[in-house]
């Protein structure tokens, strides 16, 4: 016959394995959470918000070197328009895997949005060139089937180094940006940043599409 305590304690330990159940739910939960905050749906890579969260904190420190480079495929609209957003999601994924696996050195990959990707070199501007070399020749590369139909992931990019002259992300993603637009004008590659690339572009370039803050 059971006892009251021992009816107690079976109680007492059946709700102290539901509460532990429920925290550990609870736990999963919130890091599920935390990661679909941080990450692209599409491409599992950082997103926007975590891409300018960890930017800023290298900004941070004056003595870093930091370099950012700004990708944007060519010809994705027509890809969009022509074959429909299926391709279009099949090359961005592609562009994704493709950037991940080149494992670049002191690198933070992710996706802006759109058809537009960053790499954030946490290191000089030999690090970022390299990086940025290897991913335009690696994409360059790359190609995605959607039946009988091969599309590639051509792209152009942008680079520019931060000099610490209270230079902020915003100033640091407009420089890539329009080094960015010189390389596109050009058939794609990297182009890197000068202070005169902006009076080059600026009468040929499309209305600004971005804001970076």
């Amino acid at each position: 016959m059971l006892t009251a305590s021992t009816i107690l304690l079976a109680t007492t330990t059946a709700s102290c394995i539901a509460l532990l159940m429920r925290n550990a739910k609870l736990r999963a939960d919130l890091a599920t959470a935390r990661h679909e905050a941080d990450h692209d749906a599409l491409t599992g890579l950082p997103n926007r918000r975590a891409l300018l969260r960890h930017l800023n904190t290298l900004l941070a420190d004056p003595a870093r070197p930091v370099a950012v480079a700004l990708l944007d495929l060519n010809r994705f609209k027509e890809i969009n328009d022509e074959h429909g957003h299926t391709a279009g999601d099949l090359v961005l994924c592609q562009v994704a895997n493709t950037l991940t696996a080149l494992d670049l050195s002191r690198a933070k990959v992710g996706r802006m949005g759109g058809d537009e990707f960053m790499i954030i070199t946490d290191d000089g501007m030999q690090t970022a060139r390299i990086n940025a070399k290897a991913a335009a020749q690696a994409l360059d590369a790359a190609t995605v089937a959607l039946g009988e139909t091969n599309f590639g992931c051509y792209a152009s990019l942008g680079l520019a180094l931060a000099d610490h002259n209270e230079v902020t992300a915003a100033d640091l993603l407009s420089r890539a940006d329009a080094a960015m637009y010189a390389a596109k004008r050009r058939g794609g590659g990297v182009k890197e940043w000068h202070p005169n690339i902006g009076a080059t572009v600026a009468t040929k370039r499309p209305k600004q599409r971005r804001r970076y803050r």
